[in-house]
């Protein structure tokens, strides 16, 4: 671990493997997204046609729809948020390093 300043410490290898593995989360994010459009796919001309077709989709298509924009959403911000997060701490660190290299303690 990093010791930044007095108020911040990273860890970039902690966050990657640490209690909260942000890799794995994100994957199950996109594991359920994934199970979902295929769900929808299944799905697709289930209520038929004519008039019980009309109302399934009355009823149904809205709520799918905002269900598949969540969880795209959800998806991409974990992914994303994660390798952000574990890049970020390193950039941390690395600079914590860089100015412990440079600065001769007293």
């Amino acid at each position: 671990m990093d010791q930044v300043s007095d108020r911040l410490s990273v860890d970039p290898e902690a966050l990657r493997n640490g209690g909260v593995n942000l890799d794995r989360v994100a994957d199950i994010a996109v594991d359920i997204c994934d199970k979902h459009l295929a769900a929808v796919d299944k799905a697709a001309g289930a209520g038929g046609t004519g008039q019980m077709g009309q109302r399934f989709d009355t009823g149904y298509r809205p709520t799918e729809q905002q269900a598949t924009g969540f969880l795209r959403l959800l998806r991409r911000t974990l992914t994303q948020t994660g390798s952000r997060t574990i890049k970020t701490a390193g950039v941390f660190a690395e600079t914590s390093d860089d100015a412990e290299a440079v600065v001769q303690p007293d």
